[in-house]
C-alpha cells in the first residue's frame, strides 16, 4: 500500500514553546508525534503526561513531539490563551496554534485528542483517536526508530529546538478552586505549583499543603506531593477535602495531624466509568475536579468519566465510591441517575437539597436533586452550543464554565470561564445576567473558582491572571487579595519514567474509511464483515468480541458498548451494529464510530490458534438526506 506523506503544519497562527516555526521537512530522520488537542478537553489532558513520559524516555534520540492546538471554543483559540494552557499543563514540547482548524482539516482529524505518528521518511505511520495506550505508543516509536536505523535514514542526533524564557516566579500559578471555612480561612488550590495554600482572611499564608513538587505522595504537609489540585471543600470536623486532578485521587488534609492522605483513587488514571459501589482506595478514578461535603458523604465531580460520584464511609476510616449520576457517556441528557449524561462536570455548589453543577463541555449548568436523584438542565443546549447571551434560561448561553456558587438569596453565580466573566442565574425568574465587567487590571481572565463571603462579597480565583480578587455582589472590582508568605517553589526532581515492555502489536487502526457513510436521524444499521487472513479462520470454540465507542458527537449517535459473537469455523463472519441518530441541530454534523475487534483465529501448518486485534475508525456524516444502512469489510491481520 502506498504510504501517505504527512502535510506541512500550516497555515499556523503562531508557534509556541519555540522561538521559530518548525517544518516537517527539517524533521526528516525523526519520529514525529503530532498531538491534536484542545485545552478544554479532559481527554487531551490525559494524553499530555503520556507524551511527557515518552519524551523523557527517548531523550537524546531523534523523537519529536509537536502539539497541534485545534481549538473547540473561541475563548481558547487565541495564542496567548494557548500559551496559558501550555504553562498550566507543563507542556514542554513545541505547539502550533492551528488557524481556524486548517491543519486539523488537512489531516482529516475528527475528534480530540488524536495522535498522528510520522515516520522518519515523512510518511504517516499511524493515526490514533482517543487516549493512547502508553505501551502501544512506545512500541510503535521504538519500532520506527529501529526500522529507520536499519535503513540508514535515522538522524544522527535530535534537532535542537530553541525554547523561550520561563515566566518569572509568582505567589500563585493558575489558582483553580477555592473554599472559605466558617472562621474565614481561605483554602486555594495553587494548581500550577501543585500545592494548596490556607490563607488568613487578609491573604497571609497560614498553612502550605504539599511540597510544591509534582507527584502523588501521602505524608506530612511539607513532604506530601500533589499534581494539579483543583476542588476543595471544608468538612464539619475541620478537615479539608481535595480533588487532586492529575493524580486522579481525592485527598484529605487533617490539620490536627498535619498530614495529607489519599481517600479515593490509586494514583493512576482509570479507564472505565464507575457503575457500582467499590472500595474507594483501590478504584482508579478519572480526573476528579470538584467536591461537596453532604453529611458523612462526599460528592465528587468526576470530570474524566463524565459522572457525579459519591464517597460513603465504610468503617475504620475507609470509604466506598459509587456512581451518583451519569452513565459515562459525554452528552447532555436529563433524567434519573442511570439515564442522565454529563460532559466533564467541573464545579459544585449546594443549596439545601439541590446541587448545582458546572457541566463544562456542554457549557451548561445542571441541577441535581439530592432526594430524587434527578438531573435537569437549567442553562445549556449541547456539546457544540455556546455563547455569551443573557436572558431566559432557554436562550441564554455560557462558554465552558468551571465554577458555581450560591448566594444567600438563592441565586447561582457562575465562573463563565472562556467568556472571562461571572454570570448570575436567577433561579426563581429563570433569567441569566452578566455581572459588571471590569477593564484593564480589573478584568478577569478564565476564572476557575469562586466563593460567596459572609458579607456578600465574592472571592474569585482569577486563574489566568494568577491571583485572587474580591468583587462586590454585582461584580464590581474591589481589590486583589495579596497573597503573602507563600513558600518558594522548589526545583522539580521527578524520577525517570518507568521502562515499558513491548506491546504484542503496534498497528492501531487497520482500516480508516476515507468516505464517511451518511446517516439520517432515526434507527440505522451498520453491517461489519470481518475477513480472516488467508489460511486462517475464526475459532468455533471462542467468542469474538467488539468494543464500540462514539468518539465524536456521542450526544447525537448512540450504540451498544459491546457485542459478543459466537465463534464460527469459517474465514468470514458478519455482525450488525445498531445505531440511533437523534434529531440534528444543523443540516450536517460530523460524527465518528470507533470499533475494536478482538478475535481468536486458527490456521497455519501445524494449526495453531492465537488472538488477533484490529481497530476500525468509521467517520459518519449525519444529514436529513442520509441513509439508514451501510456496510464495511474489515480484513484482519494474521496473529503476531
Amino acid at each position: 500500500m502506498e504510504r501517505l506523506r504527512a502535510p506541512e503544519l500550516e497555515p499556523a497562527r503562531a508557534w509556541l514553546g519555540t522561538t521559530r516555526p518548525l517544518r516537517l521537512r527539517e524533521l526528516r530522520g525523526h519520529v514525529v508525534i503530532l498531538d491534536f488537542w484542545t485545552s478544554c478537553c479532559v481527554n487531551c489532558m490525559h494524553v499530555l503526561p503520556i507524551l511527557r513520559d515518552l519524551e523523557r524516555r527517548h531523550a537524546g534520540r531523534p523523537v519529536v513531539v509537536i502539539g497541534v492546538h485545534s481549538a473547540k471554543f473561541p475563548g481558547e483559540a487565541r495564542p496567548e490563551r494557548v500559551a496559558d494552557a501550555i504553562a498550566r499543563h507543563d507542556v514542554e514540547h513545541p505547539v502550533v496554534v492551528d488557524d481556524g482548524l486548517a491543519i486539523w482539516e488537512r489531516y482529516a482529524i475528527r475528534s480530540w485528542p488524536t495522535l498522528v505518528v510520522v515516520r522518519p521518511d515523512g510518511t504517516i505511520a499511524a493515526v490514533a483517536p482517543g487516549e493512547p495506550d502508553p505501551v502501544a505508543l512506545d512500541t510503535l516509536v521504538r519500532g520506527l526508530l529501529a526500522e529507520a536505523e536499519a535503513h540508514g535514514t535515522l538522524a544522527a542526533a535530535p534537532l535542537t529546538i530553541p525554547r523561550g524564557d520561563p515566566p518569572p516566579p509568582r505567589p500563585l500559578a493558575f489558582p483553580g478552586k477555592l473554599a472559605v471555612a466558617p472562621d474565614g480561612r481561605i483554602a486555594v488550590a495553587d494548581s500550577g505549583h501543585h500545592r494548596v495554600l490556607v490563607l488568613a482572611p487578609d491573604g497571609e499564608v497560614q498553612v502550605t499543603i504539599g511540597s510544591g513538587r509534582r507527584g502523588h505522595h501521602d505524608a506530612g504537609f511539607a513532604d506530601a506531593r500533589l499534581d494539579d489540585p483543583q476542588g476543595l471543600a471544608w468538612a464539619d470536623d475541620g478537615a479539608l477535602w481535595i480533588c487532586d486532578a492529575r493524580s486522579h485521587t481525592v485527598r484529605r488534609a487533617d490539620f490536627s495531624q498535619g498530614r495529607l492522605d489519599t481517600v479515593a483513587g490509586t494514583g493512576s488514571m482509570g479507564h472505565v466509568p464507575i457503575t457500582s459501589p467499590s472500595p474507594a482506595r483501590t478504584t482508579a478514578l478519572r480526573s476528579p475536579w470538584d467536591l461537596a461535603v453532604v453529611g458523612e458523604r462526599v460528592l465528587v465531580c468526576l470530570a474524566g468519566s463524565h459522572q457525579l460520584g459519591v464517597l460513603a464511609p465504610a468503617g475504620a476510616g475507609a470509604y466506598t465510591i459509587d456512581m451518583l449520576a451519569g452513565d459515562g457517556r459525554e452528552a447532555l441528557v436529563d433524567g434519573p441517575p442511570r439515564v442522565a449524561c454529563y460532559a466533564q462536570p467541573s464545579g459544585f455548589a449546594r443549596a439545601g437539597d439541590r446541587l448545582y453543577v458546572a457541566d463544562s463541555e456542554t457549557s451548561a449548568i445542571r441541577e441535581f436533586d439530592l432526594g430524587s436523584g434527578e438531573t435537569r438542565t437549567l442553562v445549556g443546549a449541547g456539546l457544540f452550543d455556546w455563547g455569551s447571551e443573557d436572558g431566559p434560561f432557554a436562550a441564554a448561553r455560557l462558554q465552558h464554565p468551571l465554577g458555581v456558587a450560591v448566594t444567600a438569596g438563592g441565586d447561582v453565580l457562575v465562573a463563565d470561564t472562556f467568556n472571562d466573566r461571572l454570570r448570575r442565574l436567577d433561579v426563581r425568574a429563570g433569567l441569566v445576567s452578566t455581572l459588571s465587567l471590569g477593564t484593564d487590571g480589573e478584568s478577569l481572565r478564565e476564572p476557575g473558582g469562586l466563593a460567596v463571603l459572609a458579607d456578600g462579597d465574592l472571592l474569585v480565583a482569577d486563574t489566568g491572571h494568577h491571583r485572587l480578587v474580591r468583587l462586590a455582589a454585582d461584580g464590581r472590582f474591589k481589590a486583589e487579595l495579596e497573597v503573602r508568605g507563600a513558600p518558594a517553589v522548589p526545583e522539580p526532581d521527578e524520577p525517570p519514567p518507568p521502562l515499558l515492555a513491548a506491546a504484542p502489536a503496534t498497528r492501531w487502526f487497520d482500516l480508516v474509511l476515507e468516505r464517511a457513510p451518511t446517516l439520517a436521524p432515526g434507527r440505522a444499521t451498520a453491517t461489519l464483515r470481518l475477513v480472516a487472513p488467508e489460511g486462517w479462520k475464526f475459532n468455533a470454540g471462542a467468542p469474538q468480541r467488539l468494543a464500540l465507542e462514539v468518539s465524536r458527537r456521542s450526544d447525537l449517535v448512540t450504540t451498544t458498548d459491546r457485542i459478543t459473537l459466537s465463534g464460527q469455523d469459517r474465514s468470514d463472519m458478519s455482525v450488525e451494529i445498531d445505531l440511533e441518530v437523534a434529531e440534528l441541530p444543523t443540516s450536517e454534523v460530523r460524527s465518528e464510530l470507533l470499533v475494536r475487534v478482538d478475535s481468536m483465529l486458527c490456521g497455519g501448518d501445524p494449526e495453531v490458534c492465537a488472538p488477533s486485534q484490529a481497530w476500525l475508525r468509521i467517520p459518519l456524516l449525519l444529514t436529513n438526506a442520509g441513509e439508514a444502512v451501510f456496510g464495511v469489510d474489515l480484513a484482519l491481520a494474521a496473529p503476531v
